[in-house]
């Protein structure tokens, strides 16, 4: 699989609160049931506060429609997203 950085824009404000209810009633099990297969998986997502209209998430997959295919009706939410392929080297400042 491939890692993908992904830029995910709101719609609207609306939107967002409207992502942020959807996914408070969830429970956690559920939220990772529905962000992984076995073509598309979310690795981690980054929330903005306040007003910000993106959201960052790491993604392995292999392809960009496989992450959309994956998130099926949750793109409802946002306008068509920017996925950056990344390479495997990672520098991790944290080792």
């Amino acid at each position: 699989m491939k890692n993908y950085m992904v830029t995910h824009t709101f719609k609207s404000k609306e939107m967002k609160a409207k992502f942020n209810e959807t996914v408070a009633s969830m429970k956690m099990e559920d939220i990772v049931k529905s962000m992984t297969s076995d073509k598309a998986a979310c690795q981690m997502t980054w929330n903005t506060p306040g007003d910000t209209m993106q959201m960052f998430c790491w993604w392995k997959a292999n392809s960009e429609a496989d992450i959309n295919n994956q998130l099926g009706q949750m793109n409802d939410f946002f306008e068509p997203h920017k996925f950056t392929e990344c390479t495997d080297q990672v520098m991790d400042y944290n080792a």
